[in-house]
């Protein structure tokens, strides 16, 4: 008996060795079935807070809710238009980066810690655009540039900002298309109860679970390490750890305690805490589909929307792990056993679960990172860099059907002109305002990409001294900067001195650009929809439910995305890919 179980196990053990590429689909595959699931039980969830309804949670966060509103003066009854709601979210975010930038700019001259770095003016803007904008780009090196006083307070504080701040945005935008009241809610009301009755919960849990799998929290600066061989000893900087790992990954923030981020022992030490970390960044942006439909009581909508996100997600996936394992063909010639380009991963994660990690944090706004971008294939950066240009579709917390909807509306209105109707949404026309405003979401995010890119190529023997690879991989590089900028994802490739002034100033702008624009250019939408009356339905154009529709979706969201930036591609990881990798996966194509 024992000699067969064991033979079992090693036919098992020895199949999925020799059989990488089939190993490593099945692991993308059951990540996606197990984000899938978790999004969807939540959704019900994220309906209710969508449609006002109380929750389990309502009776214990209502009271802490109402205090906070009582002490600010805010008037939970009292909902706004566009124009009162949108301006009391900016004034609220500048009001907490003015404060949180001042708080850096005094801590870093008087409550610095010995042996750390002092940040520039340029960086500290950077810094805190970069926490404010949910994007999390980071410029420094952590955890050194940083006192934990700042983590706590400016660093974490504004995760929670950002995220609340997103998703107070979709809960807007959903109730002004069921709503005809010409009202979008109240901004504080809504940012409150995103971080009581969602943000914080799931985060607190997030936490929890790192912390049971290996992820230090505590109050300690360092740990000292003694090596098995010599006298010498070494400081490994330790801290509040698995609390920040937790709002970085719920709150779709990606900024991590240390530099290397997820490929960090301390903050993903095995395949568990993967798994966990890339449940917490997907399940609120996933939920967020399915309880749209739900709220708009069309879950085919909501389905159909997800199965397009699903289909960009494998096709990230597939190329990046292709591309990786297949590796570099000059190490595979060698004529040894090559597994692949393990080159910047951990092995205790590998390449399959790199590959999905990485392009769910490009998909999502997420921007960690489990492994070295810069050590990837032309293939596998393709892959991490394709959701970046399509503006991250899955989105961040509240973000990610602000940014979805405006290729619904777009596609809607190319598939009227195709069957000669009125285009409609929801029993809702969709008028040449809902029209004038997406465009401008749509291409507000290549231009601030392209513009930016075409500046620094023509001043290149000023502004690129510090690259040190070929011209194609210096393009490639400097597009997933701005792109990852302007999707206020935080993710880089590297491979040149970011922490200067220009890159500084320039990635700030760009993340300004990236969401308050474009989250106002989404807000005017609603408004619009919340101003039809009555919601008559016009003769349907097109089932939004059906897989056609979704068909339509995905093709449209290809060619507005991908057309606007095939030049810089072909210039840059295309040539790259085709010159010294030959576009040709081995083994696969």
């Amino acid at each position: 008996m024992s000699t067969g179980i064991t033979a079992t196990g090693n036919f098992w053990s020895a199949f999925f060795v020799n059989n990488r590429i089939v190993s490593g689909v099945i692991i993308i595959a059951l990540y996606l079935i197990i984000i899938s699931f978790f999004g969807y039980m939540i959704a019900p969830y994220i309906k209710k807070l969508y449609t006002g309804e109380n929750t389990k949670l309502r009776k214990y966060t209502d009271p802490i809710i109402g205090f906070i509103e009582k002490v600010a003066g805010v008037d939970r009854n009292k909902t706004y238009s566009f124009k009162g709601y949108f301006i009391s979210l900016i004034i609220f975010n500048f009001v907490a980066g003015t404060i949180s930038f001042l708080f850096l700019i005094f801590q870093g001259y008087f409550f610095k810690a010995p042996g750390q770095d002092v940040m520039s003016p340029s960086l500290t803007f950077n810094t805190i655009i970069s926490f404010l904008t949910n994007t999390n780009l980071q410029h420094y090196s952590s955890p050194t540039t940083l006192t934990y006083l700042d983590l706590t307070v400016v660093i974490i504080g504004l995760m929670f900002l950002s995220a609340g701040t997103g998703f107070a945005a979709s809960m807007a935008f959903v109730r002004g298309i069921m709503n005809d009241d010409k009202k979008l809610g109240n901004f504080f009301h809504d940012f409150l109860v995103a971080i009581f009755d969602l943000i914080l919960p799931l985060s607190l849990l997030a936490t929890v679970l790192l912390i049971i799998v290996g992820v230090p929290d505590t109050t300690y600066s360092s740990i000292i390490i003694h090596p098995f061989f010599g006298k010498m000893t070494v400081n490994i900087p330790i801290g509040p750890v698995a609390s920040l790992e937790g709002v970085k990954n719920i709150g779709t923030n990606g900024g991590g305690f240390y530099g290397a981020n997820a490929g960090y022992p301390f903050e993903n030490p095995d395949w568990i805490s993967n798994l966990i970390e890339v449940v917490s960044f997907t399940i609120i942006p996933i939920g967020s589909i399915f309880a749209l439909g739900q709220a708009l009581n069309n879950r085919k909508f909501g389905r159909v929307i997800y199965g397009v996100i699903v289909a960009l997600f494998i096709f990230s996936a597939l190329l990046t792990f292709f591309g990786e394992i297949s590796g570099i063909p000059a190490m595979a010639n060698l004529g040894f056993n090559y597994g692949g380009n393990f080159i910047g991963k951990e092995t205790a994660i590998g390449i399959s679960q790199s590959s999905i990690f990485s392009t769910g944090a490009t998909l999502t706004s997420t921007g960690a990172a489990n492994s070295a971008l810069i050590d990837y294939t032309p293939a596998g950066i393709l892959g991490i860099l394709f959701p970046l240009l399509l503006n991250d579709p899955l989105g961040g917390v509240g973000t990610g059907i602000l940014n979805i909807f405006s290729y619904v509306i777009f596609t809607v209105f190319i598939v009227s002109l195709m069957v000669g109707k009125l285009p409609e949404i929801m029993s809702l026309k969709v008028s040449a305002k809902e029209m004038k405003y997406s465009t401008y979401s749509l291409i507000t995010h290549p231009l601030i990409i392209i513009v930016p890119l075409g500046i620094v190529l023509l001043l290149s023997p000023i502004l690129m001294s510090s690259f040190v690879n070929t011209r194609p991989d210096q393009i490639t590089q400097l597009l997933y900067e701005f792109a990852s900028a302007a999707s206020n994802n935080g993710s880089e490739v590297g491979g040149f001195a970011t922490n200067t002034a220009f890159f500084n100033i320039i990635d700030g702008i760009i993340m300004l650009m990236g969401r308050f624009p474009i989250m106002a250019f989404q807000l005017v939408i609603a408004q619009s929809f919340a101003s039809k009356k009555p919601k008559v339905l016009y003769g349907r154009t097109f089932d939004i439910g059906s897989f056609w529709f979704g068909m339509m979706l995905f093709f449209t969201m290809l060619l507005l995305g991908l057309l606007s930036f095939f030049p810089i591609l072909a210039v840059g990881p295309l040539l790259s890919w085709g010159r010294t990798f030959s576009l040709i996966i081995r083994g696969v194509l």
